[in-house]
């Protein structure tokens, strides 16, 4: 029994009185075992769907059949921003749910979702590229039909605390922690792939702008945060020139007397800016790719000409947009727990230091004496 989710509000899938389902798939940004669960969960509540492939603009034909033979089938697909193939797509859906059909409209976050609404029904409806747009199921007549517009997660409550782990069929703590550790890797390695050419594309391009002198500047709000600050730590054990810079223990920064340091303080970001220079490298961190003065941060650093590297799990979103390069994990296919996405990100934060170390040809000895006490002669306690 499929319920969808955010982080402060449960609303049931099954009481919106759906009688058919239309699936939306970002084919930009496609989260394929997300996808599966929606197909999981229409099946499971046996709703009649369809399945619809948006922002054909933004891809390839090769990326559409290779979309389509991961999820097995093919679908329809369109650009709901060109409009090419919607007409068809429309058709496709008065012609599989008949009139009096309640229709609810499933999809990740920015996969158009309300825009297909909006479309459909000629509404000036609010549609943003921030995740979290739409945060409660909203109804809408359309053509002798309802269409129901919901929230962009799904999760099963009614399994043991699948906020963070699946837990179901485990017996024990001991089962649980196997099980536990074991997801955690499986993050890990199902973000290779979609990681891999903007690993090595950021590594490549940071390399050169510290060969020519350039720094690192982290940043992240939150589990993203702790990342940014491993990712620092371990550069100054290479001996990279790297700055942290997040709302984690802000109220250290100067710019935090005056502004705050909430994720929506633009005053960050702008602070944030100031420390980069165009030869120098932002890696910017955010799970949902929609952290405010993440995404402005990036913007403002590559409008004075800095590399912005993103490490993400959703690149179609601000933080992608203003990315030079994406790094793009894919650890967590539901709900809206972060521990996998958080390890992958770690994982990746580390590749990427040690490996541009080996390329640096930064030597066990060096690094050593990187990580040494450096201690200078002060004062003593109490003289002014």
């Amino acid at each position: 029994m499929s319920k969808r989710v955010t982080k402060k509000m449960v609303t049931p899938f099954e009481t919106c009185g759906a009688t058919g389902a239309v699936i939306l798939v970002n084919l930009y940004d496609p989260q394929i075992p997300t996808m599966r669960l929606f197909l999981e969960a229409v099946e499971n509540a046996n709703l009649p769907a369809l399945l619809v492939g948006n922002k054909l603009d933004l891809v390839s034909q090769e990326e559409v059949r290779r979309v389509q033979d991961e999820l097995g089938m093919k679908f329809p697909v369109m650009s709901l921003l060109t409009g090419e193939n919607v007409p068809a797509v429309v058709a496709g859906i008065e012609k599989r749910f008949p009139e009096g059909s309640r229709i609810v409209v499933l999809g990740i976050f920015n996969s158009g979702k309300t825009s297909l609404i909006a479309k459909l029904t000629g509404k000036n409806l609010k549609i943003g590229d921030l995740p979290g747009t739409t945060l409660e199921f909203e109804e809408h007549s359309w053509n002798g039909r309802v269409l129901i517009d919901t929230v962009g997660q799904v999760i099963d409550v009614n399994r043991p605390f699948m906020v963070g782990y699946d837990f179901t069929g485990c017996t024990g703590p001991a089962e649980m922690f196997e099980k536990a550790l074991r997801l955690e890797a499986e993050g890990i390695l199902s973000s290779i792939p979609t990681a891999k050419e903007g690993f090595l594309k950021a590594l490549e391009a940071i390399h050169e702008r510290l060969k020519k002198g350039g720094k690192i500047v982290t940043t992240g709000a939150g589990a993203s945060a702790l990342v940014a600050e491993e990712i620092a730590g371990q550069c100054y054990e290479t001996g990279v020139p790297c700055l942290c810079i997040t709302n984690n223990m802000a109220q250290a920064l100067p710019v935090s007397f005056a502004k705050g340091t909430g994720e929506e303080e633009g005053g960050l970001a702008r602070f944030i800016a100031t420390c980069v220079e165009p030869k120098d490298v932002l890696v910017a961190i955010s799970a949902s790719g929609g952290t405010g003065f993440v995404y402005e941060a990036a913007r403002l650093c590559r409008e004075k000409g800095a590399l912005t590297v993103a490490i993400t799990e959703n690149k179609d979103t601000p933080l992608g947009k203003y990315a030079d390069i994406v790094i793009k994990s894919n650890a967590k296919p539901e709900g809206p727990s972060s521990t996998r996405i958080q390890t992958a990100h770690l994982a990746i934060g580390h590749a990427l230091v040690c490996i541009l170390a080996a390329l640096r040809g930064v030597t066990a000895e060096e690094s050593i004496g990187y990580m040494l006490p450096e201690k200078i002669a002060t004062k003593k306690m109490g003289i002014k």
